[in-house]
């Protein structure tokens, strides 16, 4: 037991050094903002939050909850995602259920849009998120039944002052390009690109030289030759696959009653949770010439985000 609790501080402390980059701030103080309009007596709102998987729109909704729970109560965010198929119907369907309907999958989608109309003005409820939005757009084709399903339901929870955020894949700007009235309730969007560190190798050794002295902090230790290197070959210098092979490799060795990461940790860390195009997935078990090729040749067409705090802000903590 004692394992796990060490491990469960070092993964808060690898987790906590997630720098929020690009449009997350702006898009989280906006979200914020709108869960002030009905308080203003303003009509509901919204923006669209988009970018490929993994570049913190999960984090961001899930911050907009815990912010919406602190200030104003345990209603006034509810989240659903939606899944492979969803419908308008089934969006409302979980959104019902987020209330707690006893009965979300009944009724037309007219009916579960009134219900869910007197459930947001009987819970006091400000901000709906509306998670893989994509999903309502097979093949990527906006259709006018969906179009107007959405704007229907929206009439419907008008006069309830609730404002809405849609996530998901950036296929979803094509439901705010389709129609100018969901451009005029969702007015604005956000893109959220992945964050790539500094890729000068000094400027590398240092940053992963800070995740070790947080480990090391909080009671482990990493075993594993040429570390930064092999790092920067899983990762190719990006923020979240980095901070998913670390976190992953301390539960890894805290499975196996051990307070040090050693490569082979890492190894299995790395197969868990990245592919080929995230890095090199075998860097820690190959050769350190095959690793320092593979850095050298890869190359990417994403674009470094813009960050919040410079890199001497990140290694000063």
């Amino acid at each position: 037991m004692a394992n796990y609790e060490i491990a469960k501080r070092v993964n808060e402390a690898l987790r906590a050094r997630r720098v929020p980059h690009g449009n997350f701030m702006s898009a989280l103080e906006r979200g914020k903002d709108l869960m002030k309009l009905r308080d203003l007596g303003m009509a509901g709102s919204g923006f669209l939050l988009y970018g490929e998987s993994g570049v913190g729109k999960t984090a961001l909704t899930q911050a907009l909850v815990a912010y919406g729970m602190k200030h104003y109560g345990p209603d006034a965010v509810l989240r659903t995602q939606l899944s492979s198929g969803a419908t308008t119907k089934a969006m409302l369907s979980g959104l019902l259920d987020a209330f707690g309907d006893c009965k979300p999958n009944s009724g037309t989608v007219y009916e579960r849009s009134r219900r869910l109309r007197d459930a947001i003005n009987a819970r006091q409820c400000r901000l709906l998120e509306i998670d893989e939005t994509n999903h309502l757009i097979p093949g990527g084709n906006v259709s006018r039944v969906l179009v107007d399903n959405i704007l229907n339901t929206l009439k419907v929870l008008d006069d309830t002052g609730v404002s809405f955020v849609l996530s998901g894949m950036p296929v979803i700007l094509k439901l705010w390009t389709a129609d100018e009235q969901i451009r005029s309730r969702f007015e604005v969007t956000y893109e959220l690109n992945a964050l790539r560190y500094p890729g000068d190798r000094p400027a590398w050794r240092g940053i992963i030289a800070k995740f070790l002295e947080d480990i090391e902090r909080n009671g482990m230790t990493v075993d594993c030759p040429d570390l930064a290197d092999r790092l920067h070959a899983a990762c190719n210098g990006l923020m979240r696959p980095l901070i998913l092979i670390l976190t992953t490799a301390v539960s890894i060795a805290c499975e196996r009653n051990s307070l040090k990461i050693e490569a082979r940790d890492l190894d299995r860390a790395a197969h868990k949770q990245i592919d080929q195009l995230d890095g090199l997935v075998d860097a820690f078990d190959l050769d350190l010439e095959e690793v320092a090729r593979h850095s050298k040749e890869c190359h990417s067409s994403k674009v470094l985000a813009p960050t919040t705090r410079g890199l001497n802000d990140i290694l000063r903590q």
